[in-house]
């Protein structure tokens, strides 16, 4: 289902919510039909290439604001799918991109046109887009919060700078688009974050640099892996060995491990800190595995009912998912470590008969 269609200013916007927050935006000129994507998260690759396509729109422009950390882009695949133009600033360094804008320099969408901005901060490499009564701010201002700027090279001074040289000076009716909400917000205005966002409120560059670098939150799950694909626009595999696993455990990654095997097997043994969502259940409960962060490790016993998961989601659209080959008997016998009552219990319970989820529809 499309998302309801908002028109700002000249342009319409089409915002998509991820249930991990993030949100992707088509942004289109009514006339001409030619619209731009951004920030388009991996999970929502066919809900968009549907919604252009079933609109009749051309995609010109597929942009990705930054080197995103947290989650999976999507630019590569629709780039090739839609044959848009992928566009990042020069300093992202991402494969495949061809278009490195310089500041102020307008993308045209008809006789309409969205003008990219560089605001560093977040990031070194973060964009924002303004068009004809909006702000696209990436990962820069959000609904009432900022960006964290604490790794991938941010810098607290700079989007201090970025906010208030450039993102406060427009119109107090300019609409705000930011690239996460946790709150299911979809947009906000310019002027009601000048009045209302405790960080903006903020005046003293000192201060803010101060108050925001005080308390650095933990980095995204599986950052590494995340930062490989999406600068090089490689594949997230679609089995990962038990060794890799270990490691990824081991380094805080159990978080984004889902055990598809029944309950009496779970409390055998598992990975602490894994998700369990049983195979049976997994269609029902989409959004659970759309909230896990991505690069996602399916598990079960030996990897079957894993692959079986790994295709009915994938039905739903949801990428990003590596089944665990060999399943929990080959983490174990790589050295991984599991909670439970009774590991030999677990190896011998769970059947690999079951049937596979159905087809979504």
């Amino acid at each position: 289902m499309n998302p309801s269609v908002q028109t700002v200013g000249s342009l319409e916007v089409a915002p998509y919510l991820h249930p991990q927050g993030c949100r992707t935006y088509v942004v289109f000129d009514p006339a001409s039909k030619e619209a731009l994507l951004v920030d388009p998260h991996l999970d929502l690759v066919r809900a968009a290439h549907e919604h252009v396509t079933g609109d009749g729109l051309t995609v010109r422009w597929i942009v990705d604001t930054h080197t995103h950390a947290d989650h999976p882009s999507g630019a590569a695949p629709l780039a090739q799918e839609l044959r848009a133009t992928r566009v990042a600033h020069k300093e992202a360094r991402h494969t495949g991109v061809t278009h490195l804008p310089d500041d102020e320099e307008p993308l045209a969408l008809g006789d309409q046109q969205v003008v990219v901005r560089h605001a560093p901060g977040h990031t070194p490499d973060h964009l924002v887009l303004v068009s004809d009564g909006a702000l696209f701010s990436g990962d820069s201002l959000f609904i009432g919060g900022v960006a964290r700027t604490d790794f991938l090279g941010g810098d607290a001074g700079q989007l201090f700078d970025s906010i208030h040289q450039l993102m406060m000076t427009l119109d107090d009716e300019t609409v705000l688009y930011p690239g996460h909400d946790y709150a299911e917000q979809t947009a906000s205005t310019i002027g009601a974050e000048r009045a209302t966002n405790p960080w903006v409120r903020i005046g003293d560059r000192d201060q803010f640099i101060k108050s925001l670098t005080a308390n650095p939150p933990p980095e995204p799950a599986n950052m590494a892996a995340l930062l490989r694909f999406n600068k090089e626009a490689s594949d997230i595999p679609l089995f990962i060995d038990a060794e890799e696993t270990v490691r990824l455990v081991n380094e805080g990654g159990a978080g984004t491990v889902i055990d598809v095997r029944e309950q009496e097997e779970i409390e055998a043994a598992h990975i602490p800190g894994s998700r369990h969502i049983p195979m049976h259940e997994v269609l029902d409960r989409a959004d659970e595995v759309r909230k896990t962060p991505a690069p996602r490790l399916l598990l079960c016993k030996i990897g079957q009912r894993a692959a079986m998961v790994q295709h009915a989601l994938a039905g739903l659209g949801i990428a990003g998912l590596s089944v665990i080959d060999g399943g929990i008997m080959a983490y174990v016998q790589a050295g991984g470590e599991t909670a439970g009552g009774d590991l030999g219990a677990a190896l011998d319970a769970g059947g690999c008969c079951a049937a596979a989820p159905p087809e979504a529809e």
